[in-house]
């Protein structure tokens, strides 16, 4: 289909905040166009509105953080405009938005998945023009800040107080106009960049799929050799527990390894070291790993046992057992079993058994109705999964249930990063290395792309306030899970084999954490073994940071006190990760720890000065001690829909226990 003609913009919205607001609007909003620097300001999202479609052509319109300013977008176009559905019912929780083509005059639709990811809109004007609004966020996951250091853009972004009473139609002053204006230039020349090379979808992934699909490959050649398993290879349900290849192969694609050894978590620890693995799934997918990937339709098989041919070394194969387990001493576990109450989501798992509140241990647990259930999980894994967890595991009232065996191929994806790992060593410092970082990073991601599509729909409240519902029952086709589940193990069994290298005991320096890519170790650098070293080649680990004391607390929550970074002695600062805690919450909470702080005292809520400083106006020291459960920092925005839009209400985060 061709593509239709647009001219394509950069916006973004100024909108009112100010103390015990109840409903908010936009006061100011900026508009330029590709290849431009003709900057248009506007008062209120109706003369910015006006304006487009006044222009009486297509236009392709991005906002960066689609889901901030999109909620002031469908706002304003539900008080005015119809939604553009084909299908719906309420009762059924059944919608479908019309094509385009088949949009009626002033109508709109959207993409808003169930977990509140924004992707675009779409209105068809009353003269028939389409206005597509995008989010650049989708390609360009950055701050405004971060890219404009990332790409090196000539525009930067500027500061500028957000807070006070303004109005649609209010004066904007020339130190306003030009930070709203730097704000949607710095973006637009991030974008030029990604245009100029092709990459134009919807999010950086799909044009790293239709990179590979249409310039790599080509279209028929990919789809011979990964096609679709939802529709095109069915399953008996009650035999193999799942009604197609892809659901049944899906329950063995997991995330990457992240993991603390409970014995030195929550403890100051001396002395250490970090390494990173150099493009972690660029390098398991490039031939110098020297892994297979299965292409193709699979074969299954039933019955306690792994078929000879699976085996065969260009064969990759996926099992599902069941089984009791119990970690083997000395081994770091890594099994982590979702979708079942008993056991933890996100928990390296040391048993099967079911742990009580009480730390008991238990090999039954008892159903409502008073019979027992075994604690023998079914488990789906890949191959390189399963011959990690025989080392690891021992196991007990083992049984193989079935699986299923594909043909390989290896260096399938070396043309794709050969490419763009030349443009990234040749662009030392530029925009087009931060692309091909993109591109290097982005293409696994989508192979394992969910066929759960569930969306929300949109509805105007009593109050003139937007609600949404979700709507589960939508499905959209995979692309191929076997090899987004062959990736990301091989990536995990690359970390968990060196990280287990360097374990030597929970009471002797060695291995501390991971997380999917890192290892950091209580030890020298150079007592760190089983690893290859080299500040750039592929399967090579770089010491990114030593420090000289650390807090591993859980999973993504741990500061460390840096003082070498690429070897070199770096002035000491803290690297503070923390999930879900905001860069301005940890600048706060690090200003307690060096007994400075170097920000706009001014610009501070009541609860952030309560927070620094005491009754002396002296800033609060606080220490390692107190990261832990329980710690509150003020400053985190969460985001509230009052009519009109969202604002951000300033709360605190708490480290949950």
């Amino acid at each position: 289909m061709a593509k239709r003609k647009e001219r394509i913009y950069m916006a973004d919205f100024e909108t009112t905040v100010y103390e015990g607001q109840e409903k908010t609007e936009v006061w100011a909003a900026a508009l330029v166009e590709l290849y431009t620097e003709d900057v248009k300001l506007f008062h209120s999202i109706e003369d910015f509105f006006s304006y487009i479609v006044e222009l009486k052509q297509n236009i392709r319109l991005y906002f960066h953080n689609l889901r901030f300013d999109g909620s002031f977008i469908l706002s304003y176009f539900m008080r005015k405009y119809e939604q553009a559905f084909s299908e719906y019912d309420e009762k059924k929780l059944i919608f479908e938005f019309s094509p385009d083509k088949k949009m009626p005059k002033g109508s709109f639709k959207y993409t808003i998945s169930d977990r509140g990811q924004w992707y675009c809109m779409t209105l068809r004007t009353e003269r028939g023009f389409y206005i597509d609004i995008r989010d650049s966020l989708k390609l360009l996951p950055f701050s405004v800040k971060q890219i404009g250091k990332a790409f090196k853009t000539k525009h930067k972004k500027l500061d500028m107080e957000y807070e006070g009473y303004r109005y649609a139609g209010c004066e904007i002053t020339p130190e306003e106009a030009e930070y709203i204006k730097n704000d949607v230039l710095v973006v637009k020349e991030a974008l030029e960049t990604l245009y100029k090379v092709g990459f134009d979808r919807l999010t950086i992934g799909s044009c790293c799929l239709f990179e590979y699909k249409n310039k790599i490959l080509d279209p028929d050649l990919f789809r011979a050799m990964f096609p679709n398993l939802q529709k095109s290879y069915k399953l008996d349900a009650d035999l193999y527990g799942y009604d197609t290849a892809e659901r049944y192969i899906r329950r063995a694609y997991r995330g990457g390894w992240c993991y603390v050894v409970p014995e030195k978590a929550g403890k100051v620890l001396g002395s250490g070291s970090v390494f990173d693995v150099n493009s972690l799934y660029p390098s398991m997918m490039h031939s110098e790993s020297g892994n297979r990937y299965p292409v193709g339709y699979p074969r299954f098989w039933r019955g306690n046992c792994i078929p000879e041919k699976a085996l065969r070394e260009k064969n990759y194969y996926f099992i599902r057992i069941r089984t009791r387990f119990y970690l083997k001493p000395g081994k770091l576990p890594f099994i982590q079993i979702k979708g079942n109450l008993y056991y933890k989501p996100t928990e390296n798992l040391t048993t099967s058994d079911y742990i009580d509140s009480k730390g008991v241990s238990h090999r039954y647990t008892i159903l409502p109705d008073g019979t027992k259930k075994q604690m023998r999980p079914v488990i789906t894994m890949t191959c390189t999964d399963y011959q990690l967890f025989r080392e690891h595991y021992y196991t007990e009232d083992f049984e193989i249930l079935d699986g299923c065996y594909f043909h390989t191929e290896i260096g399938i994806f070396d043309d794709y990063i050969n490419k763009y790992r030349k443009i990234k060593q040749e662009n030392e410092g530029n925009a087009l290395r931060t692309w091909a970082k993109l591109a290097l990073n982005n293409l696994y991601g989508k192979m394992a792309t969910n066929i759960n599509n569930s969306a929300k729909i949109a509805f105007l409240g009593p109050d003139g306030v937007v609600n949404y519902m979700d709507y589960p029952n939508f499905t959209k086709d995979p692309v191929y899970i076997p090899i987004g589940a062959a990736i990301t193990s091989y990536a995990r069994n690359f970390t968990i084999r060196a990280a287990q290298k360097n374990y030597h005991g929970p009471k002797k320096p060695g291995f501390v954490y991971a997380d999917t890519d890192s290892i950091h170790c209580d030890m020298p650098a150079s007592k760190v073994k089983g690893i290859r070293i080299h500040p750039q080649n592929f399967c090579c680990w770089k010491n990114e940071t030593n420090f000289d004391y650390a807090l591993f607390l859980r999973q993504k929550t741990y500061i460390e006190h840096v003082v070498e970074s690429d070897g070199e002695p770096v002035k000491p600062y803290h690297n503070i990760k923390c999930a879900g805690m905001p860069e301005n919450c940890k600048k706060l909470f690090d200003a307690c720890l060096l007994g400075e702080y170097d920000g706009d005292i001014g610009k501070l809520s009541d609860d952030e000065k309560e927070f620094l400083f005491d009754e002396d106006g002296r800033i609060r020291r606080r220490t390692l001690d107190d990261f832990k459960p329980g710690l509150m920092v003020p400053g985190k925005l969460l985001p509230k829909t009052i009519q009109g839009g969202v604002i951000l209400i300033k709360s605190f985060y708490t480290l949950r226990g």
